[in-house]
């Protein structure tokens, strides 16, 4: 009974009128340095780990933040520091797994890795930037989004030869009326703003690696 008041509780947010209190879709986890969520037309309120996350917060770092957001289909986002989610769209079925899964990131550092969602339909889940939307089936991404609405995109993981007999995923980047699709971990692409398309897939180096880890430290503080 309770799972199927969730579900009733999440699509009344989605499609119907704004309630008092937002459901809770998630909670944080590996939260390091400052991190602050609010509602649409709310008050800012600090998170910690094990704080609930609510359909449609918006949540930010500061210069050395970090923060892992589990959602109860069990997809994970993080972010780094200077970064920006808006949690849009959760919509989940926890008896067949189906839904839908929109995240908007406006600036910064990201990483997500796919739940139970977009293992059922991958078409399910997309993640909104700046300038393009990146479709997932399935995989490990992550990406910084730049002050000036530039992106860096890059599929991670897992790929066909992978440990843990994790089925191969991939993703579609799109923006001004082209989509690239990448397959191959370690890959990404570019979009250099509004009226750009995807680059062609390229090589990851080292450094833009670097760039786009978005894992929280071990020896962060929780924020308050």
């Amino acid at each position: 009974m309770n799972a199927l008041l969730l579900v009733l509780g999440i699509l009344s947010a989605v499609e119907g009128p704004a309630c008092a209190q937002a459901p809770r879709i998630g909670a944080a986890g590996a939260v390091s340095g400052r991190v602050l969520a609010a509602a649409p037309g709310g008050s800012e309120r600090g998170m910690a780990s094990g704080g609930d996350v609510f359909h449609k917060d918006a949540v930010q770092t500061d210069a050395r933040g970090r923060l892992q957001v589990l959602l109860l289909d069990e997809t994970i986002f993080t972010i780094g520091p200077d970064s920006k989610i808006v949690l849009d769209e959760f919509v989940y079925d926890p008896f067949t797994d189906a839904g839908k899964v929109t995240a908007q990131v406006t600036k910064g550092v990201f990483r997500f890795v796919t739940g139970k969602v977009a293992r059922k339909k991958p078409e399910g889940m997309k993640v909104k930037l700046p300038s393009g939307t990146v479709g997932i089936r399935g995989t490990i991404a992550g990406g910084r989004v730049e002050a000036d609405g530039s992106s860096l995109i890059a599929l991670l993981g897992p790929g066909p030869d992978n440990n843990a007999d994790e089925r191969p995923g991939g993703m579609t980047v799109s923006n001004a009326g082209e989509s690239v699709d990448i397959d191959v971990p370690g890959y990404a692409t570019r979009i250099a703003g509004p009226d750009s398309p995807p680059s062609p897939p390229f090589p990851l180096t080292p450094e833009m690696l670097a760039s786009i880890n978005a894992a929280p430290e071990p020896s962060g503080a929780d924020a308050g």
